[in-house]
């Protein structure tokens, strides 16, 4: 049985003026980190119209229309969504969503530390990319990339109610999300491609796949600029104009993400972790971290490893 309680069970309360926080917090009795969620359910759990205000997420979440059409608000700008539509939000965006019965769809939740990473899963991080911290990303699907990414949300729905022990269907639904992460990140570039750009978001296009070559090693905003053959003020242009955040932000965002995943995923000592990630001392790795997660590695890690092990 599907527990109502999954998606909204936990909140954080913060001061005003600022948005009251949703948390993923799944139940115990559930157990997998990540939710596949058809409309017709996700109704039944929105008690109270809540989401028909505007709340701060903590997550991923991906939104696919397959019927009618919706105009959800994220970070207060409204987003026509019609069907075929699929949308990604990133942790920390505000998100206001009506669910009228006119519209149907699909809802993945998860967090960023559920996908593993490799080197084979460059084109997961690439779509990651576009959504770490930044607007949302948005693809117009035409029919037939629809139905299969339909039918793959179709398939791991099923799989998150299947028999089996919570931690084979999440390593099962893992290596699900990561294929479908490829393929939306497939279907983007394909798009991309057949569309006309202009030299800023070209520039942002070369200095991401830069950056998911290089992040580890390759700090500074002015050796990325170097290599694209531009100022530091014009790649921070084109980066604010595609994702809404500059150079500097960008790189660091993706450095801690990888460190959550090096958390979460592995034993590695935080001292290692550092070396990994291109720190020269480990206490400037624990500064850095600190700074953009808002706690120590250690803390984090003692808060999300039992959790995605």
């Amino acid at each position: 049985m599907v527990n109502k309680r999954h998606f909204l069970n936990t909140r954080e309360k913060t001061s005003p003026p600022a948005l009251e926080r949703v948390v993923y917090t799944p139940p115990a009795s559930y157990g997998l980190d990540i939710e596949v969620i058809p409309f017709a359910i996700l109704r039944t759990r929105i008690l109270e119209n809540r989401f028909r205000q505007a709340h701060q997420i903590n997550f991923y979440l991906m939104l696919l229309i397959t019927e009618g059409s919706s105009t959800p608000v994220v970070d207060y700008r409204p987003i026509e969504c019609n069907k075929g539509t699929l949308l990604l939000l990133s942790p920390n965006q505000a998100l206001q969503f009506d669910l009228h019965e006119g519209c149907d769809g699909w809802m993945i939740i998860f967090k960023a530390e559920f996908l593993t990473s490799s080197n084979e899963d460059a084109g997961v991080n690439i779509f990651m990319a576009n959504a770490m911290h930044g607007a949302a990303a948005k693809l117009n699907l035409a029919a037939d990339a629809e139905s299969i990414i339909c039918a793959r949300m179709k398939q791991m729905h099923a799989d998150t109610l299947a028999a089996g022990t919570k931690a084979m269907k999440n390593a099962m639904l893992r290596f699900e999300l990561q294929a479908l992460m490829l393929r939306l990140t497939m279907l983007g570039e394909q798009m991309a491609e057949a569309e006309p750009h202009p030299a800023e978001l070209s520039r942002f296009r070369r200095f991401r796949k830069l950056v998911e070559e290089k992040f580890a090693h390759q700090h500074a905003v002015a050796d990325y600029a170097a290599e694209l053959g531009c100022t530091v003020k014009s790649l921070t242009r084109a980066t604010q104009a595609a994702v809404t955040m500059g150079a500097k932000e960008y790189i660091a965002a993706r450095i801690n993400l990888e460190a959550k995943r090096l958390l979460t995923h592995t034993q590695m000592p935080v001292t290692i972790i550092a070396e990994v990630l291109g720190f020269d001392e480990a206490t400037n790795f624990v500064k850095f971290f600190k700074r953009n997660s808002g706690m120590a590695p250690n803390a984090f890690r003692k808060l999300h490893y039992s959790i995605y092990n």
